[in-house]
């Protein structure tokens, strides 16, 4: 990687995808048949890091097994241009998803991290001296150590630190604060809200909506709300694009309606890793959004077996 070209370094999860397509969702106790089956290297910090990378020089820092699938999903994700210099190996079983998609293209996910959870902050620390990157995107499907280090590091070398904060966990406001943007889509920008004592609404009112379902919380007033705290944050939103918050306000980033959803799976990994591009490119957070959006639209209308 020349240090003299914007560089994004991913820092998240890399997993195998057990991807099955089914008529209808199972409901509690129920089984249903799967009308096709495939195998996928994924996880959000892989799957993010291959749609940074298509717009810039992208490393990819997580941890992997020993195991054979652990050769697979590394030599896929460096086939497609990715520096995978700081993927580490350790013993045990490379992380595994659990997919299950629709018709409609919507899909429900089981993450069982396994190697995932053996990152280390120091190797986190260690590979972004190595490539040390203009932009940084983590998710929470690391542990909380990693994930601090990699703020930390970008707070000590003027990187921009962008964190995709899903799946939703309760997170400190120190490590919020240090979130430019912050990137959930609209039911995790709820569960952060609920799971987050600093992001609590003061209102007695609003904190009895949000508690029970958050029905009078719109996309745009979670963004404002995050925007207490952090110093920007994009709410997405699916086929009705992304709310974007920052020094300036908030902004709607319209959907096209002309997207029609074949496969769900891995689309806001696709808009968390582009964003990230973009801004390592110099690209505003609102410019930087649109692109996201257009890219995430792009992605859904292909099935994933034929990415």
């Amino acid at each position: 990687m020349s240090a003299a070209e914007p560089t994004v370094a991913v820092v998240g999860s890399v997993n195998l995808d057990l991807v099955a397509r089914v008529r209808e969702f199972p409901r509690a106790g129920e089984t249903v048949l799967g009308s096709d089956y495939h195998e996928a290297p994924g996880g959000k910090g892989l799957n993010q890091a291959l749609g940074a990378v298509r717009r810039g020089a992208t490393a990819l820092v997580g941890a992997v097994g020993d195991d054979p699938v652990g050769d697979r999903v590394v030599a896929h994700a460096a086939g497609r241009g990715l520096d995978v210099t700081g993927v580490h190996r350790v013993a045990g079983l490379t992380g595994r998803a659990l997919i299950t998609v629709a018709p409609d293209g919507e899909n429900v996910i089981v993450v069982a991290p396994l190697a995932n959870g053996e990152l280390t902050a120091g190797h986190v620390t260690t590979e972004l001296d190595r490539v040390a990157p203009d932009v940084v995107l983590a998710q929470y499907e690391i542990g909380e150590a990693p994930l601090r280090a990699a703020a930390e590091w970008c707070a000590a070398h003027d990187a921009r630190f962008v964190f995709n904060a899903s799946p939703v966990r309760a997170i400190g406001l120190d490590l919020l604060r240090a979130c430019d943007p912050v990137v959930v889509n609209a039911a995790e920008g709820l569960a952060l809200l609920r799971a987050s004592e600093a992001l609590r609404p003061r209102d007695t009112s609003d904190v009895a909506a949000l508690v029970s379902g958050g029905g009078a919380w719109r996309p745009a007033d979670v963004a404002r709300r995050l925007l207490e705290v952090c110093p920007s944050a994009v709410v997405t939103a699916g086929g009705s694009g992304a709310f974007v918050a920052d020094a300036e306000g908030v902004e709607h980033v319209e959907g096209s309606s002309r997207v029609v959803a074949v496969d769900s799976t891995g689309a806001g990994d696709e808009f968390a890793g582009v964003l990230a591009a973009e801004l390592a490119g110099g690209a505003t957070l609102r410019a930087a959004a649109r692109a996201a959006n257009d890219a995430a639209g792009a992605l859904v209308q292909v099935a994933r077996d034929q990415r």
